[in-house]
């Protein structure tokens, strides 16, 4: 028994001393670390796109096992810097500038499948937006307000939402904002990191500045693109200056209005890092990047080879600098896999438009539920895909339990403005469409719209949207409109007709029109319509009598976008009747059912398929009524049938159907193949013996553009033996 207590004794002693031996190794480590005699502070400049060169020097970095003490950044440095002091490893920042769209992040995309009825008939329209103020239009502050790439900061910090001291981060932190009112640097070391980044990238014109706390921030690189006295400030006694920024253009670069405006505007921008660079002891220019440009985010993977690249030219200096310090660069686990956090409340901010029962609805939050950034993001999408609200910012809280607290800050879309669409057709010429909006302009609780579309058909309207009475989803919507156009009439593939059709419309409905669910209206329409004979009148059988109608409308769509959908379908139906029993001089019944779907089977394949059927009865029928393919209508958009010229195929019933594939093989570039079948009817009938079925086919080649959708468009059908249509613009 004495043996194995002596050995029992060495085996607690051996614990005992390996305890307080191994104890005092790690405090005098860290306490090493903090009383290193070399102290490097990493400073990485601003440079848009060619900021993610940064990656690649620290990557070289970490190779020569250089320990970084303190980071600063401006603009793309301070995203990049930002994400690295908060414990990202440089294989997930790789993943991060190669994984993600840049493109898409650093524009307004919003979540069509979200956005309210209402805007469903009139969004993706016009290519510009200016702001209406005090009688006068005004420039915009910014192209795009950030909100997705806020959305997309809020996600990755996600581990320090509730860490707002910038100097507890793995590595201390510190990011360079300009105070757009005094023209100051502001250095943002404390705070909410996902504004600190926001602010600090907020190139002028292109992004919107960065409210908060009560001043409005741009970006950083105006008055201190390399902020090397920041490093000093938070501790470093050795700074390294990584420059990726293009130098002064030569003036045989120099062209156009915006190169000259912008070299004028990086002569003190220039100035400014020339004197931070005096302070720093160690500069790395990255001069090889010099021949990108900033605007090239595609190339990220390019732009951190050639980071790296010069890292190593550097990678002697590094080992060197890494000899002088005691202590060797802590590991580096990396950012895992965000967890969820349980939600016990969820503060609403900044919301006058929408209730915060609506907005709670529209998130379908449960108190106690356990949400995750990726859960949280696109709960967020859902507000933000509003026209009406123009940003959504998010923090979570933690509260004195073990629950969490979401808290949602709303900037609403209050300012008038006014909007440009443009539009080019091989049928149809140019057109433009003028569109301006006007919130709470009668009363609290109102949308006012204005449209003016000119060109080869006149229309002009004005919405009066009423919902404060009704709730957030529910809404009156007035309408008084004026259309004009020039309508063929065809008989037996010839044209033999033409005359002018102009309709004054008032129409009044109520609907849930701020609901992002399915739209089912009801109301009631008056036209007073005026037909003007051009060419053989005689072939003009619509009616011209002023009338009256009720309708029912109900609308299903979830396309992913308006132009070239990839997933999603589209349903409507409606129903008109005239009767002489509502008072109307004529009598009518219109009834329509339509629907497209897109299904997506791969990343670049979708399958698609159409049905149309319209049925009419009534001697008298007005134009508007009629069905006719390849016509632009509002609500139904533009329907194709192949081969078929505008107005060919006007008839009182009609029975059509499509399937086709479309091919997305680059980003936003597609080819499209389409088949149709269809009947044109004056009686309606379904007996397919009677051999009146058109047959056609289509080839569309397109690519979304900074313009719109571009469409080239080659057909063939039973109308006709070839056809080719050129489309640019959005539909309008």
């Amino acid at each position: 028994m004495s043996f194995f207590s002596n050995i029992f004794r060495m085996i607690i002693c051996g614990i005992v001393i390996f305890f307080l031996l191994s104890h005092p190794v790690k405090a005098e480590k860290f306490q090493q670390a903090d009383d290193d005699s070399l102290k490097v502070g990493l400073v990485l400049s601003g440079g848009a796109a060619l900021g993610i060169a940064h990656i690649g020097v620290i990557q070289a970095i970490e190779e020569a096992g250089l320990r970084i003490d303190y980071i600063t950044g401006t603009s793309m440095g301070s995203l990049i810097g930002g994400l690295y002091a908060i414990g990202y490893t440089t294989d997930q920042l790789v993943e991060i500038a190669t994984s993600n769209n840049f493109t898409e992040l650093f524009t307004e995309r919003r979540n069509r499948r979200h956005i309210t009825n209402y805007e469903k008939l009139i969004e993706d329209r016009t290519i510009a937006s200016f702001p209406i103020s005090e009688r006068r239009i005004d420039l915009p502050a910014g192209i795009i307000t950030g909100q997705n790439i806020y959305t997309f900061l809020s996600r990755l910090t996600w581990n320090v939402h509730g860490t707002e001291d910038f100097s507890l981060f793995p590595i201390p932190f510190a990011a360079i904002g300009t105070d757009l009112e005094t023209g100051e640097a502001h250095v943002f070391r404390s705070g909410y990191l996902p504004d600190a980044l926001r602010a600090s990238i907020s190139i002028p014109s292109l992004f919107t500045p960065h409210e908060f706390d009560g001043h409005v921030y741009i970006d950083g690189g105006l008055i201190r693109n390399i902020p090397v006295e920041d490093a000093i400030d938070l501790g470093a006694n050795y700074t390294i200056a990584v420059d990726v920024a293009r130098p002064l253009q030569p003036r045989d670069s120099l062209r156009t209005f915006a190169e000259i405006l912008n070299q004028s505007v990086f002569f003190r921008v220039h100035d400014f890092s020339d004197d931070q660079k005096e302070l720093a002891d160690y500069v790395i220019d990255v001069e090889e990047i010099h021949a990108y440009s900033p605007a090239e985010f595609g190339l990220a993977e390019k732009f951190i080879e050639i980071g790296y690249r010069e890292g190593q030219r550097h990678i002697e200096k590094f080992k060197e600098l890494a000899a002088k310090q005691s202590v060797a660069p802590p590991p580096r686990p990396g950012v895992g896999d965000p967890g969820a956090l349980p939600i016990s409340d969820i503060i609403i901010e900044g919301n006058t438009i929408y209730e915060d029962e609506y907005i709670l609805r529209l998130l379908e939050f449960t108190p106690g539920t356990s949400l995750n950034p990726d859960i949280i993001e696109e709960k967020v999408t859902r507000l933000y895909s509003s026209q009406y609200i123009e940003k959504v910012t998010y923090q979570v809280h933690p509260n004195d339990d073990y629950y969490y607290t979401l808290q949602i800050k709303i900037d609403e879309n209050i300012k008038d403005e006014l909007r440009v669409g443009l539009r080019y057709e091989s049928n149809t010429q140019a057109s433009i469409l003028l569109e301006s909006s006007f919130q709470n302009l009668l009363h609290r609780g109102s949308i006012n719209r204005f449209e003016a579309r000119l060109g080869n058909t006149m229309n002009f309207k004005l919405d009066h949207a009423y919902y404060g009475a009704l709730g957030s989803q529910l809404a009156l919507l007035t309408s008084m409109e004026y259309i004009s156009e020039d309508v063929d009439w065809f008989a037996e593939g010839e044209r033999v007709s033409r005359f002018k059709n102009e309709v004054i419309r008032g129409e009044l409905s109520g609907a849930n029109y701020f609901s992002t669910q399915n739209l089912i209206a009801a109301g009631i329409r008056k036209d007073f319509t005026f037909h003007t004979d051009k060419i053989n009148p005689d072939g003009i059988i619509a009616s011209n009598t002023d009338y009256h109608a009720l309708f029912f409308r109900l609308m299903r769509d979830n396309f992913n976008r308006r132009s070239f959908p990839t997933s999603g379908e589209k349903l409507i139906l409606e129903g008109y009747l005239s009767d002489e029993i509502f008072l109307s001089p004529i009598n009518f019944f219109s009834a329509k059912m339509y629907y497209q779907g897109m299904y997506r089977v791969a990343d670049f394949l979708s399958l698609s398929n159409s049905f149309w059927f319209g049925y009419t009865s009534g001697n008298e029928l007005p134009w508007h009524y009629w069905h006719s393919p390849n016509r632009y209508d509002p609500l139904y958009g533009l329907i194709r049938f192949s081969g078929a010229s505008r107005y060919e195929l006007s008839s009182r019933n009609i029975q059509m159907a499509s399937a086709g594939l479309q091919f997305e093989p680059f980003y936003h570039r597609f080819i499209g193949v389409d088949v149709y079948a269809g009947r044109f009817l004056n009686d309606w009938g379904l007996d397919l013996s009677q051999n009146d079925i058109e047959y056609g086919a289509s080839l569309t080649v397109g690519a979304q553009t900074i313009l719109g959708p571009l469409k080239a468009i080659f057909s063939h059908s039973t109308l006709t033996n070839f056809k080719a249509e050129l489309q640019i613009g959005y539909q309008f």
